[in-house]
């Protein structure tokens, strides 16, 4: 009789550091390599090669580091896979703006404080 191993979930922590960890985090949470270059600040060329290096230069870890905390909050109270859409779409929240829109714009802050507002309950 054989017994099924779950391979463990790469940690997020680990992501922050290495490019083959912020490879297999991202790919765990489902997340495409568009979605976290923007996110990054960064194009996607830019973090393909990224994620081959087995640290990540210092230039960039402010900017992944960063990216993979929102992300890891978001995924608190939006699935993954849904993602990439509410990124994308216009929110009432944010005055009809899409949140793509807030974080280029240096506004992530708003979109932090809609995720403390939803952890609170505020919007239940």
């Amino acid at each position: 009789m054989t017994t099924a191993v779950k391979a463990k979930a790469p940690s997020w922590k680990r992501a922050y550091e290495s490019g083959p960890a912020l490879y297999s985090w991202r790919r765990s949470v489902g997340l495409n390599r568009e979605t976290f270059a923007k996110l990054s600040k960064v194009s996607e060329r830019t973090l393909a090669t990224y994620e081959k290096h087995a640290r990540l230069p210092k230039p960039i870890r402010a900017q992944v580091t960063e990216a993979v905390r929102l992300v890891k909050a978001l995924l608190d109270i939006i699935p993954g896979e849904e993602l990439p859409k509410w990124l994308a779409t216009p929110n009432h929240a944010f005055g009809d703006r899409r949140p793509w829109t807030l974080i280029q714009r240096g506004e992530g802050d708003r979109v932090w404080e809609m995720i403390h507002q939803t952890r609170q309950g505020a919007f239940a």
